[in-house]
């Protein structure tokens, strides 16, 4: 209570960013007419980009149609023009997965009315998967196509072949479409995969809190597994479905307040000598509370691209019931709440991204799986072709199920240390990088730089006294290789870890092949 105390106190500071002067208008004006201005993947209009390569590049890429990003709009011809929902409307715009630049301009006409223009740029969206991993001394692949943007409707299938850092091999497919049937924020998703021994289904159909004017949501999904257990000797089936309903409490551009309400039942049976069933059905209850003060930044997470972060303070909500249901064979209720709270500051070109959260389960009497987290960022941009940034978290865990530890590696942020290398139930990890941007949009199809790390953190015990000499550290310089043209920019990282103690048995020198940067 005292953390939450300190967190609204905090939310008192002054507000980040108003929209941009090109959104800033006198109140009540009358919108009279939307024009969307779409461009291709490279504007050969340029001279840079008025190549063999991009004009053959322009004619087998379709841009997405008119109607696609009109459905994205949150206002219409005769509404009245409000700033907040046109720079909203950016930002969904830049989330899409097909488009890499969005913007919108607005003026008032000679007759005192507003005309708004809404011009967006594609990414290449017809991509080969390929893609390499290696952490921990093994290796991961994946090969496919994808493309996000089908005849540029804003639909997107994918068909991938991988085979994990487990040697697993499997092929998956799946389909989206973000405005299904050409419904405005009807949601479909299709997600299947096939493995030696194991299936798995996933189906799902929703209208979601697509704005902070959006005054409901609903939807359903349902899915199926069936893997063998650990031994290998049974198969487990498991069959999940649900439905969802939020509503939204006076919605407004300024501020989210949210509530949901969701049914999710779940029956799992396995087979063999000694076959078992479980079935229950949960009641998820959940809300939202949340400021909305949004920044528009560069070179945090993305290369080249705009980000969107909101500094508003965010407070989350929510538990989960499943009753003891003697019909269903549930013989024990289960009550499972948890709470996440976000808060972001900026000052200068300095930005604070602050996240905590709590989880628990009870049931028979007994609180079990408590979990309580704390995680800052901190990023200073106000240096040429840098951005210098730590991170550091701390996770505290209570009776937790010993099959699922706190674990600290090479995938959690502790570079240069294997798969799996230290659990518990308390971790501690910091990070600092210096981010160095080496070349912008080379050759129009890539952003490069350089990044010069440090990590320190580990994972003990709850029964263990840790000390200051316990802490685990490396040392390393990676590369990121970001495409330029697509909407994500998320780079690829390659990373060269040294670690400078508690690494016994294996090589201190550790190189790892993974996407996305570091926090």
């Amino acid at each position: 209570m005292r953390y939450l105390a300190f967190i609204l106190c905090l939310s008192a500071a002054p507000l980040a960013a108003a929209p941009r002067e090109a959104l800033r208008l006198p109140a009540g004006l009358i919108i009279s007419s939307i024009t969307i201005e779409t461009h291709n993947v490279f504007q050969t209009e340029l001279p840079a980009e008025n190549k063999v390569l991009y004009r053959a590049a322009n004619r087998i890429h379709y841009i997405t149609n008119d109607p696609v990003i009109m459905r994205e709009l949150l206002f219409a011809v005769g509404d009245r023009y409000s700033p907040a929902l046109t720079a909203e409307t950016e930002r969904n715009l830049r989330a899409l997965p097909f488009i890499r630049h969005a913007e919108a301009e607005a003026k008032v006409n000679k007759s005192g009315t507003v005309d708004v223009l809404i011009r967006t740029y594609d990414s290449w969206t017809l991509e080969p998967v390929a893609n390499f991993k290696r952490a921990g001394g093994s290796n991961s692949i994946k090969a496919g196509l994808a493309d996000n943007n089908i005849l540029g409707t804003g639909k997107s299938a994918s068909a991938v072949y991988s085979r994990g850092l487990d040697g697993v091999k499997s092929v998956s497919a799946g389909y989206d479409d973000l405005q299904f049937l050409h419904s405005k924020h009807l949601q479909y998703s299709m997600k299947a995969r096939a493995a030696p021994g194991s299936r798995n289904f996933s189906l799902s159909l929703g209208r979601p809190f697509y704005a902070s004017i959006a005054p409901s949501a609903m939807g359903g999904n349902f899915s199926y597994v069936a893997a063998p257990t650990v031994d290998g000797a049974v198969t487990r089936r498991v069959f999940e479905g649900g439905i969802n309903y939020g509503i939204a409490l006076a919605p407004s551009p300024d501020r989210i307040r949210r509530v949901t309400f969701g049914l999710l039942a779940h029956r799992a049976e396995s087979s063999g000598p000694a076959p078992d069933r479980d079935r229950s059905v949960a009641i998820q209850l959940g809300a939202s509370w949340e400021e909305l003060d949004f920044l528009t930044v560069r070179r945090i997470q993305k290369f080249t691209r705009d980000e969107d972060y909101n500094l508003g303070l965010g407070i989350f909500p929510g538990v989960a019931l499943a009753p003891a249901i003697r019909a269903l064979g549930a013989t024990q209720t289960q009550i499972m709440p948890s709470l996440a709270v976000s808060k972001g500051f900026t000052w200068g070109r300095q930005l604070l991204l602050l996240k905590s959260g709590y989880s628990s389960k009870y049931a028979n009497g007994e609180n079990s799986g408590l979990r309580a987290s704390f995680d800052a960022a901190y990023y200073l941009r106000g240096l040429r072709y840098q951005t210098l940034a730590f991170h550091t978290s701390l996770d505290l865990g209570w009776r937790l199920d010993p099959l699922t530890p706190l674990v600290l590696d090479e995938f959690n942020g502790l570079r240069g240390y294997g798969i799996n290398r230290f659990t518990g139930t308390r971790r501690f990890l910091l990070n600092i990088e210096d981010r160095v941007y080496v070349w912008d949009d080379l050759v129009r199809l890539m952003d490069i730089g350089m990044v010069f790390f440090c990590d320190t953190g580990y994972a003990w015990p709850e029964s263990r006294p840790v000390k200051l000499a316990d802490l685990k550290s490396s040392v390393g310089v990676g590369l990121r290789i970001a495409p330029s043209r697509s909407a994500g920019n998320n780079p690829s990282r390659i990373d060269f870890a040294y670690a400078l103690n508690g690494n016994k048995g294996g090589s201190r020198w550790m190189l790892s092949f993974l996407g996305g940067q570091a926090f």
